[in-house]
This record gives C-alpha cells, structure tokens and sequence, in this order.
C-alpha cells in the first residue's frame, strides 16, 4: 500500500493547525487533552491526521485556546470530506 502523503492531505494540515494553536496558547498535550475531555492519545491522532476532527471539538478547541479563527469551520469541514 502506498504510503499517505501526509502534507497533501488536508486533515493533516489541519491538524498540524491545531498543534500550532495549542503550542501557541501554551497548552500541553495532555494539559489540553484533559480540559476537552478526551485521553492524549486521542488529541494526538487527530494533531497527526490520523482522526477527523469535527466542527464541535474544533469550536471547543478555538475556546480554550483563545483563539478566534473565521476560516477554521470551514477547514474542518473540507478536512471530513
């Protein structure tokens, strides 16, 4: 099986987005994980692409982090598709 271009792959960028902003807010993994609810691991698969993450956790992501992004839902919402 041919490997995934990881770059290319728009819910990878957008996980890598996510990282961005939770680094920036000064938040870490675990830290976040635990005030959205979630095990670390499950913040780090979607971080890395490997998980869709939805418009609700993204919202809660933009929320914690502080961080007010116009264009991230519909990022989200291209990234499920």
């Amino acid at each position: 099986m041919p490997e995934l271009d990881r770059e290319a792959c728009p819910r990878a960028q957008l996980g890598a987005k996510l990282r961005r902003m939770r680094q920036q807010a000064g938040f870490t993994l675990e830290d976040a994980a635990s005030m959205l609810e979630m095990c670390p691991n499950n913040l780090r698969r979607r971080e890395n692409g490997y998980t869709k993450t939805d418009v609700h956790l993204a919202r809660s992501m933009m929320d914690l982090y502080n961080v007010p992004d116009a264009t991230l839902l519909d990022e989200v919402r291209e990234a499920c598709r």
